[in-house]
C-alpha cells in the first residue's frame, strides 16, 4: 500500500477518533437542540435523530450562506455526493450519490418526479437556487417508498413555502413579505430575482421570478478525442417562474397547489456529419432549449390518530437541441396518489399508500409505444421500543412494460444515550430501463430487464455542546447492469445491431464510507462554524474496473466566521484522481469564498454579497475533454422586507 493511500485511509478515522474524544470530554454539557423534521426518508414527517436512514438537509438560510451559485454546486457541498458536468453552469449536470450512476438518483420537485425518461436521469442545470426553500437528500436506498431509480439516493427539492414560519395572519389580518436580489459577475454573468408571499386569514400565496445568464466559457478543450472543439463561448440563460397557493379549509385540513416553470437556453460544442464525406463539422452553432415544469395539487387532513393525503402531479421536460439538424425529446409524467397514516400508539405509526404514474415520450428520433404505466402499493411501519427505533417498509410496483417488482427496507437505530446512537439498514432496489435503452434505433432492446440492487449500511452518530460527528459505511451490489455491449450475440439478430446494443450484463459493486464532523451552529469571530467531511468510494463494474468520473477520495471543508459585521464563508473541495475512457481527468482543489454584510439601519433588509468561485483558478476537468470555469468574481445585493 502506498504511503499516500494509507494516509487517505487513516485520516478519516483520525477525524472520527478526535471527534469521539472531544464529545466524550464534553458529555456533561450536552445541549438539547431543536429537532430537524424530514419527509424524504419515509414520506412521513420524522425527526432526523429517529431515522434509520441517512438523511441530510440544506435549509434556505444555509443555501443563502453558501458561495454556490447553482443547485449542483450546493449539493456537492454534501458528503456522499459527487457532481458530473460537461462544462460550466448551464451545461448538462448530473449528481452521483454514493458512487451510483446519475440514473440511480431520483429527483423530486415539490414531490413530483422529474427528469428525462429518454435519458433516464435529471439534468440539474435546468433549475437554479433562487426560489428553493429547502433540499432534503436521502443518501442510500429509497425504492421501497418511491419505486424505480431510488438506488443511490433521493433528492427532494422544496420550493418557497407558501406560508413561511411566523407568517400566519391570525384574526383575519393580512401579512406580506417581499424579496428581491440582483448580482453580476465574471463572464457576463447576471442574476435578477423578485418574489412575494401573502397571507390573509385561511388563504396564502407566493410568487417568485428569476432570471440568470452567463456568456460562459469554451466548454470543450482543444484536441479533444471526438473533434468537437469550437473556440466559442458556451453560455446560457434561464428564466424561472414559481407560484403556489394554499387554503386552510378547516383546522387540520389544507389544500395546496404549486407550479414551477423553467426555460433553459444553453450553447454547447458538438459536430454534425454531413454527406458525402461525413467528416465532423464542429463550427456550427449548437444550442439546447429545455422547458421544465413541475405542478402539484395536494390535500392533507388529520383527525385523532388518523391522517391522510391525496396528491396529483405533472412533470414535463421538453428539450430541442442541435444546429442544422434538430432533435426533440419530450417527457410527460402524470401521477396521482393516496396515503393513509394511523398512529397505533405513541411512537408507533403505520402508513399505506397507493401511487399511479403514467410516462409518455415524444421524439422525432424514433417511435415509442406510447404511455408506460406504473401502479404501486406501499406499506410502512415505524415504531419505538425504549431506546430502539425500528423502521420497515415494502412496495410492489406493477409496470406495463417491465412487469412486477417488489422492494423492501428494514432498519433499526439504537440510542445508547441522549448524544450517541448507532443504526443499521438493509434494502433492495431497482432501476427501470430508459426509453432510449428500450427503443432507440440500433441500440435499444425492448426486452431489457430492470437493474436490481441489494444494499447494507451502518452508521454511528455522537453529539455534545453544539458539536457532532458521524460515520457511515455502506455496500451496494447492482445486478443486471444495463450498458452498451459490443457483442452482437447479445443483441437482436437484425442488421441495425451489427455493432452492439443496450444489454443486461455483469454487475457493479459500490462500497465506501463517510466521516463527517461539524462544530457550533452560530458563527462568531472566535468560534467559527465548520463542517469537515471525507468520502471513500470504491465503485467498480463486474470486471473490477473503476466506474468513470468517480473520485476514490474526496474531502470537503466549510467554515463561517463573523468579523466586524461581515459574515465570511468558504468551501474547500479536494478530489483524488478521476478517470474516464482510460484517461486521468485534470483536477485540483476548488475553493469558493463569500462575504455577506447587512447594510445597517439606514437600509433595513438589505444585504451585500461578494463571492469568488474557484478562487485558486484551478484547471478542473469535470468530464473528459471538458473545461470548468476558472476564477469568477460576483457582487450582488439582496433585500427582504415585510
Amino acid at each position: 500500500m502506498s504511503p499516500s493511500l494509507a494516509c487517505h485511509q487513516a485520516l478519516p478515522w483520525l477525524v472520527a477518533v478526535v471527534g469521539a474524544t472531544l464529545t466524550s470530554l464534553l458529555q456533561p454539557a450536552v445541549a438539547q437542540t431543536p429537532q430537524t423534521v424530514v419527509t424524504v426518508a419515509s414520506r412521513l414527517p420524522m425527526a432526523a435523530d429517529q431515522l434509520t436512514a441517512d438523511v441530510v438537509v440544506i435549509t434556505q438560510e444555509q443555501l443563502a450562506n453558501l458561495p454556490a451559485d447553482n443547485l449542483a454546486d450546493a449539493l456537492q457541498a454534501l458528503a456522499g455526493v459527487q457532481v458530473s458536468r460537461t462544462g460550466g453552469p448551464g451545461q448538462p449536470t448530473s449528481v452521483l450519490i454514493r458512487g451510483a450512476a446519475a440514473a440511480n438518483t431520483l429527483v423530486l420537485v415539490d414531490g413530483v418526479r422529474m427528469g428525462s425518461a429518454t435519458l433516464g436521469q435529471f439534468d440539474f442545470s435546468t433549475i437554479g437556487l433562487a426560489g428553493i426553500e429547502r433540499i432534503e437528500v436521502l443518501r442510500g436506498p429509497g425504492a421501497s417508498v418511491y419505486g424505480a431509480d431510488a438506488v443511490g439516493g433521493v433528492v427532494l427539492v422544496t420550493t418557497r413555502a407558501v406560508r413561511a414560519e411566523g407568517d400566519a395572519a391570525p384574526n383575519g389580518r393580512s401579512s406580506t413579505r417581499s424579496r428581491a436580489a440582483a448580482s453580476a459577475g465574471s463572464q457576463g454573468s447576471q442574476e435578477l430575482s423578485a418574489g412575494t408571499q401573502f397571507s390573509q386569514g385561511a388563504w396564502d400565496a407566493q410568487l417568485q421570478w428569476t432570471h440568470q445568464a452567463s456568456a460562459g466559457v469554451n466548454a470543450v478543450r482543444p484536441n479533444d478525442r471526438f473533434g468537437l472543439h469550437n473556440p466559442d463561448a458556451d453560455g446560457y440563460r434561464r428564466q424561472t417562474l414559481q407560484a403556489a397557493g394554499g387554503w386552510e379549509v378547516a383546522p387540520n385540513h389544507r389544500i395546496e397547489g404549486s407550479t414551477l416553470q423553467a426555460r433553459l437556453f444553453s450553447r454547447y460544442d458538438s459536430a454534425e456529419y454531413a454527406p458525402p464525406t461525413y467528416a465532423p463539422n464542429p463550427l456550427l452553432d449548437f444550442s439546447t432549449r429545455t422547458d421544465t415544469s413541475a405542478s402539484a395539487l395536494r390535500y392533507e387532513g388529520r383527525k385523532g390518530a388518523w391522517n391522510w393525503r391525496a396528491r396529483w402531479g405533472r412533470g414535463v421536460e421538453d428539450s430541442t437541441s442541435g444546429a442544422q439538424q434538430l432533435d426533440s425529446y419530450r417527457t410527460e409524467r402524470d401521477e396521482a396518489g393516496l396515503q393513509l397514516g394511523w398512529s397505533l400508539a405513541r411512537g408507533h405509526d403505520l402508513m399505506a399508500a397507493w401511487d399511479r404514474l403514467d410516462e409518455q415520450v415524444r421524439t422525432n428520433s424514433y417511435s415509442t409505444p406510447g404511455t408506460r404505466g406504473n401502479e404501486a402499493w406501499t406499506l410502512a411501519y415505524t415504531g419505538r421500543f425504549g431506546a430502539v427505533q425500528v423502521q420497515a417498509d415494502g412496495r410492489e410496483d406493477r409496470n406495463s412494460v417491465y412487469g412486477t417488482h417488489r422492494t423492501g427496507r428494514t432498519g433499526v437505530r439504537w440510542a445508547f444515550s441522549a448524544a450517541t446512537s448507532a443504526r443499521l439498514l438493509a434494502a433492495t432496489t431497482f432501476r427501470a430501463p430508459s426509453f432510449n435503452e428500450l427503443y432507440f434505433p440500433g441500440y435499444g432492446v425492448a426486452t431489457l430487464a430492470p437493474e436490481s440492487g441489494r444494499s447494507l449500511e451502518a452508521g454511528l452518530t455522537q453529539r455534545a455542546a453544539g458539536m457532532q460527528w458521524q460515520a457511515s459505511v455502506w455496500r451496494n451490489r447492482v445486478d443486471n447492469l444495463i450498458g452498451y455491449s459490443a457483442d452482437p450475440a447479445r443483441c437482436p439478430r437484425l442488421p441495425d445491431y451489427a455493432y452492439g446494443c443496450a444489454a443486461n450484463f455483469g454487475q457493479a459493486e459500490l462500497k465506501g464510507y463517510t466521516v463527517e464532523a461539524h462544530g457550533p451552529q452560530q458563527p462568531s469571530a472566535w468560534l467559527p462554524t465548520w463542517r469537515l467531511a471525507y468520502d471513500g468510494v470504491d465503485a467498480r463494474d463486474g470486471q473490477g474496473q473503476a466506474l468513470p468520473r468517480r473520485a476514490r477520495h474526496q474531502w470537503r471543508l466549510q467554515s463561517q466566521h463573523t468579523v466586524a459585521g461581515w459574515q465570511l464563508g468558504s468551501t474547500w473541495l479536494w478530489q483524488s484522481e478521476r478517470r474516464e475512457a482510460g484517461a486521468a481527468l485534470r483536477d485540483g482543489t476548488r475553493v469558493d469564498v463569500q462575504a455577506l454584510r447587512a447594510l445597517g439601519p439606514a437600509l433595513p433588509g438589505w444585504r451585500l454579497r461578494l463571492s469568488v468561485l474557484n478562487a485558486l483558478n484551478s484547471d478542473i476537468e469535470p468530464a473528459r475533454d471538458y473545461r470548468a470555469p476558472g476564477r469568477q468574481f460576483f457582487a450582488g445585493l439582496r433585500w427582504e422586507g415585510r
